[in-house]
């Protein structure tokens, strides 16, 4: 029972890693001024129900909550070759979690553009209902 109940865990984490591309973040992406093109897109996808759950209930204690409302969670990190690593969690519009991964050149160019990017994420990514 228990191996058949890891299997079906296993195969579920492992068939929601595809990418996924939401109105939301093709719109960030498309409107983003060319001021805060300073970081590049690293992967997208939607996070399974258990994925999900794990975040939420146990966050990482290597990210820094940049920002968080009722429609994203914002996650920034530093790594150690300077860059700094900022992750999007949102809503889809079939209220699954979706991760979006963004990668800035350096502390001083994310501390540069912080703001431009939280502002046009917020424009993009807001439920307006």
């Amino acid at each position: 029972m228990f191996k058949t109940s890891a299997l079906l865990f296993s195969l579920m984490l492992l068939t929601s890693c595809s990418f996924y591309k939401s109105a939301g973040r093709k719109q960030f992406e498309s409107k983003a001024p060319a001021s805060i093109q300073a970081f590049s897109l690293q992967s997208c996808r939607e996070l399974s129900a258990a994925e999900t759950w794990l975040k939420e209930e146990f966050p990482s204690s290597t990210h820094e909550l940049v920002e968080m409302n009722q429609d994203y969670e914002v996650w920034g990190k530093g790594l150690d070759d300077g860059q700094v690593e900022v992750t999007v969690f949102s809503k889809t519009d079939n209220n699954k979690t979706e991760s979006c991964i963004y990668r800035f050149e350096s502390k001083h160019v994310w501390q540069s553009y912080k703001q431009s990017f939280l502002d046009e994420l917020s424009r993009s990514l807001v439920d307006i209902d």
